[in-house]
């Protein structure tokens, strides 16, 4: 009799285990099969870019996302497997235009899913950067958005502390000695060049500058951008 009930308890124990009982363990065909969510949350959607940019991604899974991936036009820039999701991109070596950003979020079980596209527009545009001697500055200044080299015609807007002036204008660069820079007023300079492309185009000097003048409060932007046919382009 002892020697049946020892058998009995053995075989509902066995049952009980096969059965998950207690509630242990993962049961049979519990597959993660439920794709992340994932869009982008940087830059907005219609904006225009200009220097280093951070794309961003918002992800989130129910067990956890390992990565995200970046796409700009389809073609895969960078990952990130840390939130906040994150890429930083320098449009300035690519040719004015629009540009759509992608992200593609992964979870452990190799899920996936793809955001909807951001479409950003980089412009043709200018960067100085300035060194302040006493109550004189230099400042040279570099283009992006053209890539590729061709006569262009640019209007500049200069900004710089109250009091300070406009001395002098000359192109620099590799493009030097097919163009020609001049002042045009207070605070605009133009440069015409038969020959000219994205990277250093002049160098600008500034005088009588207020004690305490800082180097960030100078810089420049485009105002017009005219093709070889005089077109203004933007």
């Amino acid at each position: 009799m002892e020697i049946l009930k020892r058998l009995l308890l053995c075989g509902i124990m066995l049952l009980i285990t096969s059965c998950g009982g207690g509630g242990r363990g993962t049961p049979p065909g519990n597959v993660d099969s439920s794709a992340p969510t994932v869009f982008l949350s940087g830059p907005a959607n219609g904006s225009t870019v200009t220097g280093i940019t951070a794309v961003t991604a918002d992800a989130s899974d129910d067990v956890g996302v390992t990565r995200v991936d970046f796409y700009l036009n389809g073609v895969k820039q960078g990952s990130d497997g840390t939130a906040p999701y994150t890429y930083l991109w320098d449009p300035s070596t690519l040719a004015r235009g629009s540009y759509t950003w992608t992200a593609k979020a992964y979870d452990a079980a190799n899920n996936e899913r793809q955001s909807a596209g951001v479409t950003v527009t980089v412009p043709v545009y200018a960067t100085m950067t300035t060194v302040v001697s006493g109550t004189g500055a230099v400042g040279t200044v570099a283009l992006a958005g053209l890539p590729v080299a061709a006569p262009y015609g640019l209007n500049f807007v200069v900004t710089m502390p109250a009091g300070a002036t406009l001395s002098a204008v000359s192109t620099s660069g590799p493009y030097a000695g097919s163009g020609l820079a001049s002042i045009a007023g207070a605070n605009s300079l133009i440069l015409a060049s038969s020959n000219i492309a994205s990277g250093e185009i002049m160098t600008v000097t500034f005088a009588n500058l207020p004690v305490g003048a800082q180097a960030s409060e100078f810089g420049v932007a485009l105002s017009a951008v005219y093709d070889g046919s005089g077109n203004q382009i933007q």
